[in-house]
């Protein structure tokens, strides 16, 4: 689980500072339904907003500029798996809990589905990308409701209308296991959506542990007691192409140094000359995905719909 929420205790939210990093020892009581009366706001929480100088603002929408171009060496990857997310949203209902949340960046698409969007995360995970981030998030953000491991989710049984796990069980070394206690927390009926990696380079290390066919992926969640509704696949052979040869670009050619994570940082020298060949790979391979959409034996990975049966 690596996505981000400092919780603030109140009557519909459980205090992280209570649940501290550790496994939660007790249940925490469900959360009562919303009252068709009391306004829920699903979106994600906004951190305080703080003066910036022209140069700073300058800065910042350059670096989203640059983030949603094809200049992104992962824009192609983002663009498919938030077009699978926005496919799943409308199957979301009720109550919502996302596991693995981070930095809530699909909360705006559930929003008009859900009534709460509740996130949790694994602190674990957060500090091995980023050290010391989990302090930070807790007290500057409002990304995250919950600290927990998602292998003993501090919720009662059947607390949640619809689950939401976006690229995690790759990261899960015993996903069986916590499968099984995401099925506890969902209401029978509920939803579970989840999204995971076919072809993609190791990252997050060292917790990275899977790549799902649609045959495993279909296997491992009936094994835990789900029906599987639908497996999509995300993306083709060769959007799939494309962002392997983008990342190969930029870590080939325009890295300046490698990190424990497997992440890379791009050189102020080299990067500049290299990314103008990685737009145009992106831009090629997903033109190329356009006229060959039917060839999915080999894709970036699929999205999953199914579901907790009453008669279990």
């Amino acid at each position: 689980m690596a996505r981000q929420r400092g919780a603030r205790h109140n009557a519909e939210r459980v205090s992280a500072r209570s649940l501290s990093t550790k496994l939660p020892t007790s249940r925490v009581p469900a959360p009562p339904p919303a009252s068709p009366s009391t306004s829920v706001d699903a979106r994600t929480p906004r951190a305080p907003k703080t003066a910036r100088s022209f140069k700073g603002r300058l800065k910042a929408s350059l670096s989203a500029l640059q983030r949603n171009t094809p200049f992104n060496p992962y824009w192609l990857e983002a663009h498919y798996l938030r077009r699978a997310v926005a496919e799943l949203a409308p199957s979301a209902s009720g109550w919502m809990l996302d596991i693995g949340v981070g930095e809530r960046p699909y909360a705006e698409v559930f929003a008009p589905h859900v009534d709460r969007y509740v996130g949790v995360e694994y602190p674990a995970a957060c500090n091995n990308l980023v050290p010391g981030i989990v302090d930070l998030i807790t007290s500057e953000h409002g990304f995250i409701d919950v600290w927990c491991d998602g292998h003993a989710l501090p919720f009662e049984t059947g607390s949640f209308d619809t689950l939401l796990s976006i690229e995690v069980l790759e990261h899960i070394p015993n996903p069986q296991r916590m499968l099984a206690e995401m099925q506890r927390v969902l209401k029978p009926g509920g939803r579970l959506l989840v999204t995971v990696p076919f072809t993609a380079p190791q990252h997050a290390l060292p917790h990275d542990f899977y790549r799902y066919t649609p045959q495993g992926i279909r296997a491992l969640l009936e094994q835990a007691g789900f029906r599987v509704d639908e497996v999509r696949p995300r993306g083709n052979f060769a959007a799939s192409t494309g962002t392997l040869v983008a990342q190969w670009l930029m870590r080939t050619f325009g890295t300046r140094a490698w990190h424990h994570d497997g992440s890379v940082s791009m050189s102020r020298w080299r990067a500049p000359l290299v990314i103008p060949f990685i737009a145009l790979a992106q831009v090629f391979f997903r033109s190329m995905g356009a006229l060959c959409k039917d060839d999915q034996l080999t894709c970036m990975g699929y999205a999953v719909v199914a579901h907790r049966p009453h008669d279990d």
